[in-house]
C-alpha cells in the first residue's frame, strides 16, 4: 500500500510541517490519507537522504526515506512507475 502527503508552503511553514510529521511518526500518531503510519518496534532502519539541485539553483529537491525489512518484488511496470514517481516533485515529501 502506498500513501502520500503533499505540503506546499514557505521554509518556516515547512519546518513546522516536518517537525509535526516526524514527531507524530515516532509517537505512532501519524496518519496519511486516513491510514495509520507506523515504524515497527525491534527493527533496524535504513535512513536515506537525497539532495539534488541544478547549477543555477533554480531547481532543487530534498527527500527523506526510512526503510526496514525485505522489499517485496514488483512487476517491471510497477518498478518503473515507482522509480519515476519518487522525488518527482520537490514539494512532495515522502516519510
Amino acid at each position: 500500500m502506498k500513501c502520500k502527503e503533499v505540503f506546499v508552503g514557505n521554509k518556516k511553514e515547512g519546518v513546522h510541517f516536518l517537525n509535526s510529521m516526524l514527531s507524530k511518526l515516532f509517537k505512532g500518531e501519524l496518519q496519511i490519507e486516513g491510514e495509520d503510519v507506523f515504524l515497527p518496534s525491534g527493527e533496524e532502519f535504513e535512513f536515506k537522504v537525497k539532495f539534488e539541485y541544478d547549477e543555477e539553483y533554480n531547481y532543487g529537491s530534498f527527500g527523506l526515506k526510512i526503510n526496514w525489512g525485505e522489499e517485496p518484488e514488483f512487476d517491471e511496470e510497477e518498478e518503473e512507475q515507482e522509480g519515476e514517481d519518487m522525488f518527482k516533485n520537490p514539494k512532495d515529501y515522502y516519510l
